[in-house]
């Protein structure tokens, strides 16, 4: 029997340690390289939580704390760096004690321009391959690994040439392929991965720095000024310039728009922080050179124009120096920062007696905190009922009803109500397979903008479960479900309330002709009533009656039943199948009972997708590999 081939993983972060994992998966002696989780991993391994993968995954690879240590478990095979790229940090230097020369294939798996330069000068005769990653996940404790739904590795050799000029260095590449695609990674190879890298540096030179130096998350940097979304899409302009000079013509504008595009629709959402803001705000260093100072300096030499990159790269680079300098409770220039106390009792004159009379109106306290653990927040005005952000379920606020009240029942609420929050934009096209149905938009997806957005909301997991979706959605993902999955979305109320009980039975009968004229005129094959009430309320309005028991089911509805048919017309109407609710609040069914119930339908919807187009993949080939930009992770060189 072959040996298992023996692997180093220098930098077992987030992203260091799915690569841990799939390895092992392939059948790999692996070896990890633990900082500071070295304890945690030493006493009871990783610990994976992952929609991709499975929850609760064990993993335990040999673990040291340097490449030193890590001799003795060697000859290694491949040494795989999952460090962020830091020209300080002379990686290449303090992997060599585990690299056997001219044998061992370095494989590096960071962000940015230029990071072969080191390896390739420290190691000439080393196979070398440099990979892209898009992997959401991050590092939530010491050992305890949290991954989104996506991971994609792209990968080729370095330099390019060396893959069909150098036999060791094909072997290896070939080789380290077979063993993640058997592992499980969603992994492919490239002739020239500079290209893969120019690529993703569209987003990497924009979002990274300009979120980084602002402190703001990507939507609220463009809700900040209007000047916002012209500078992103400039620097990710000049972006292309330097690719296409450089000969990767296959980067173009219009790349740079469709990103923009993206960012621009997440509009209203939380909204991402890149790595580089994650790492300010947790002092740490910025992938800087390789991001921005290598990009600018190529331009240069090739004689482009990149003036917004340039101003990036200075802001970032001061920023990390002084993130790299600062040194708690002492101020930039290394001196002990004085705290000013005021005087309890200070006699307040004039205009500023004016201004402290403002601020008394709100009520501030430094007792105060958030949840976590921040500064002061305003004392709010005690209302007789407090005011839950919530869809369809209860949570906690931190504005509560007097202690002697108890807190009513939910009821009806009119619509001035909430006449405050925005409605929810339909996601519908013309011949659609199908769309879903819900009763109408909870305070949690009114504020957000997208659809069944309250964390406790089952549909985006069934969506996923049933086969309707290849990949488990987020809420802010709605507007892309006709041109991935060729299905859209749709209430029976337009407005928001709390939850449900605070509609009438009235208006929701009301929904049923409005809701019908949207069948008609966007014509899918099918319509998804997601919930029960709704369905009652559909027959309510058809029949004038409440619907009896021998009448209800869920699942198809009979053919009679379909929504959208008129006189005269030869379209025959959409097929109606009711399915149970997504609701957190709604315990009639148990999970297992909601997934049978989806089941069928999602089962059905695959294969109306592969008669239409021959595939149950979405649509536009390719458009969730680039989406997974928009999921950052906090750790290591997670995406973007």
């Amino acid at each position: 029997m072959a040996t298992a081939p023996k692997v180093l993983l220098h930098g077992s972060g987030a992203i260091g340690t799915i690569y841990v994992y799939l390895l092992q998966q392939a059948g790999c002696d692996v070896t990890a390289v633990c900082r500071s989780n070295y304890e945690a991993a030493t006493t009871d391994g990783f610990v994976l939580d992952s929609e991709l993968y499975g929850k609760g995954i064990r993993i335990r690879p040999k673990i040291v704390r340097t490449p030193s240590e890590a001799v003795e478990y060697g000859p290694y095979d491949y040494v795989v760096v999952c460090t962020k790229a830091l020209p300080e940090a002379k990686t290449a230097e303090t992997i060599a004690p585990a690299v056997t020369e001219g044998t061992t294939c370095i494989v590096l798996i960071q962000n940015g321009i230029g990071i072969e330069d080191e390896y390739a000068e420290r190691f000439p005769d080393n196979p070398l391959v440099s990979c892209v990653v898009y992997l959401p996940t991050t590092q939530v404790e010491p050992g305890r690994i949290e991954m989104a739904n996506f991971e994609l590795l792209e990968v080729g050799t370095f330099p390019a040439s060396a893959y069909n000029s150098r036999a060791n260095v094909k072997e290896a590449a070939d080789t380290l392929l077979a063993m993640l695609k058997k592992g499980g990674s969603n992994v492919s190879f490239y002739p020239d991965i500079q290209e893969k890298r120019w690529n993703k540096l569209l987003l990497n030179a924009s979002w990274n720095p300009i979120c980084a130096v602002t402190l703001s998350r990507d939507v609220a940097f463009l809700a900040s000024s209007a000047a916002g979304e012209k500078l992103v899409s400039d620097v990710m302009q000049e972006v292309v310039a330097i690719s296409q000079a450089l000969g990767y013509t296959a980067i173009t504008p219009a790349m740079a728009e469709d990103q923009m595009t993206r960012a621009t629709d997440r509009k209203g959402g939380r909204g991402i922080e890149p790595s580089m803001l994650v790492d300010v705000l947790h002092s740490r260093r910025m992938e800087v050179e390789f991001i921005l100072g290598v990009p600018v300096k190529m331009a240069k030499s090739l004689g482009v124009d990149v003036p917004r990159m340039e101003t990036l790269y200075a802001l970032s680079k001061a920023l990390d120096e002084a993130t790299a300098l600062r040194q708690p409770g002492k101020s930039l220039a290394g001196d002990e920062v004085v705290k000013y106390e005021q005087e309890p009792h200070v006699a307040v004159h004039g205009k500023n007696a004016a201004f402290r009379g403002h601020l008394e109106r709100f009520q501030y306290s430094s007792s105060n905190t958030n949840a976590e653990g921040t500064s002061a927040t305003p004392q709010r005005v005690t209302r007789k009922r407090p005011l839950v952000d919530n869809d369809h379920d209860v949570k906690a606020t931190a504005l509560t009803a007097p202690a002697e009240k108890r807190r009513q029942s939910s009821r009806y609420a009119p619509p001035s109500t909430y006449a405050h929050l925005p409605k929810l934009t339909d996601i519908l096209e013309p011949n659609l397979i199908c769309i879903f149905v819900g009763t109408n938009p909870g305070i949690r997806t009114a504020t957000a903008g997208h659809a069944y957005a309250h964390p406790s909301n089952l549909f985006w997991k069934l969506l996923h479960s049933s086969g309707c979706t290849d990949v488990r959605l987020r809420p802010e993902d709605d507007v892309n479900l006709p041109t991935w999955y060729c299905m859209g979305n749709t209430n029976i109320v337009e407005r928001p309330s709390k939850d449900a009980a605070q509609l009438s039975k009235t208006e929701m009968a009301a929904g049923t002709p409005i809701l019908e004229e949207k069948v008609r005129r966007y014509r899918p094959e099918a319509v998804c009533i997601v919930g029960k009430g709704i369905w009652e309320a559909v027959w309510r309005w058809r029949y004038k009656r409440e619907i009896k028991k021998g009448e209800w089911k869920y699942g198809w509805q009979d053919d009679k039943e379909r929504m959208g048919r008129e006189e005269g017309c030869e379209w025959e109407g959409a097929r109606v199948y009711v399915t149970t609710s997504t609701s957190g609040l709604s315990a009639s069914t148990r999970p297992a009972e909601k997934v049978e119930v989806w089941k069928p339908f999602g089962e059905w919807v695959c294969g109306r997708r592969r008669d239409r187009f021959g595939s149950e993949r979405r649509l536009a080939e390719g458009m969730f590999m680039r989406d997974a930009v928009k999921a950052v992770g906090g750790d290591d060189n997670a995406v973007a």
